[in-house]
């Protein structure tokens, strides 16, 4: 495989929410440079530099009047209330050049979808990922949805795309934008809503009118391990993936399912969470590759290395390079081992993901037969 391309430039770190918020830009950074000490650029990824998104890419995802919105936001002032449109809160604070910034990560994502229309395998954007942003307001650490701009893009070429979001917060905003497409499967697997922002994402949310169908989601409990998460992603997601039969795939790789992670209430290891990676890859179709959720600086980094270096096809060694500044974080990008809830919180999480699972295959059975072959009526 030849280098593939890694969009990156230290001017995404302006999207910055402030020291107190739990979304660090720096974690980008992080991940740039442990590549780096692994010697990936110029062997297995290409560092590329983004382009800003233009304004009329925007156009068929967000709302003009929210756009506008955010525009007189750019000096990190706010000229008239726009809390309406999700602006000026906590999960989503003002910040100077927050304009310019969103355009900046949404432009990088339209690159990577660019980069594989051209014939790229896979293209990465660490930076995008934002899936909780909305039509017509910003929302959970997310101003403009560069998931769904680089979706538009793909549109140009492909009839048949897959989202597949393994953030542990549902993909609300991309399913949101294409509920009714039949043209984009939307797959989420995350933390059950009963217990975890934004509080959707039930089995029963699959699609309307002729997207009825296409939206799949992957319900799991608080407290579940890699044993329970992936029991679950190997029965419904893998099966629908694959009778779906995209011609492309956007993943959304969150790394909050993370044990360490300190928002969520997961218990996976990076290995675990990696296997779902590679049972993506290997579907065999071109990758966009996008960031999202991850917020324990340490695992997060770890992480989108491993699962970057994947994409790219090349297997790192677990111990971290002695040259390397992450070294004050960790010495290994592998968990030292798997998770483990106590008995009580095992048995209640994997009781209640299996239910959320019958669940899933009731809502489906008329569109897959998750498991037992294909019945796929998305033709």
């Amino acid at each position: 495989m030849s280098a593939i391309p890694f969009f990156y430039t230290d001017q995404m770190l302006q999207y910055n929410m402030g020291p107190s918020h739990p979304m660090k830009p720096e974690r980008l950074r992080m991940v740039k440079d442990l590549l780096t000490d692994y010697g990936l650029f110029g062997r297995s990824l290409s560092l590329c530099a983004p382009n800003p998104a233009a304004e009329d890419e925007l156009k068929g995802i967000h709302t003009p009047d929210f756009l506008a919105a955010l525009q007189t936001c750019e000096s990190g002032q706010a000229r008239l209330d726009v809390r309406k449109y999700g602006l000026m809160t906590t999960d989503n604070p003002l910040f100077e050049g927050i304009y310019s910034a969103s355009l900046l990560y949404t432009g990088a994502s339209l690159d990577a979808a660019q980069a594989v229309i051209d014939g790229e395998p896979a293209a990465v954007n660490i930076s995008g990922g934002l899936h909780h942003a909305h039509a017509g307001r910003a929302a959970g650490f997310c101003v403009l949805n560069d998931c769904a701009a680089a979706i538009h893009r793909l549109q140009r070429k492909y009839r048949r795309i897959a989202y597949v979001d393994i953030d542990v917060h549902h993909g609300d905003g991309v399913q949101e934008l294409f509920y009714s497409d039949p043209s984009v499967l939307t797959l989420s697997i995350h933390e059950n809503g009963r217990t975890l922002y934004p509080g959707t994402g039930s089995s029963s949310e699959i699609g309307a009118g002729e997207g009825e169908g296409a939206s799949v989601n992957i319900n799991i409990a608080a407290n579940a391990n890699d044993e329970i998460w992936l029991k679950a992603w190997r029965l419904a997601a893998v099966p629908i993936l694959r009778d779906y039969n995209p011609e492309v795939i956007v993943l959304q790789m969150g790394a909050d399912a993370h044990a360490h992670d300190p928002l969520a209430h997961l218990m996976l290891s990076a290995q675990g969470w990696l296997k779902a990676v590679q049972d993506t890859i290997n579907q065999g179709k071109p990758l966009v590759v996008l960031g999202g959720g991850g917020y324990n600086l340490a695992t997060v980094t770890r992480m989108w290395t491993l699962a970057t270096a994947l994409v790219a096809g090349t297997r790192l060694e677990n111990a971290v390079p002695s040259n390397s500044a992450f070294l004050k974080y960790d010495t290994c990008l592998l968990d030292a081992e798997e998770y483990h809830p106590n008995v009580r919180d095992f048995e209640y999480a994997a009781a209640r993901t299996d239910a959320f699972s019958s669940e899933l295959q009731q809502d489906l059975k008329d569109y897959y037969h998750i498991g037992r072959g294909s019945q796929n009526r998305m033709s």
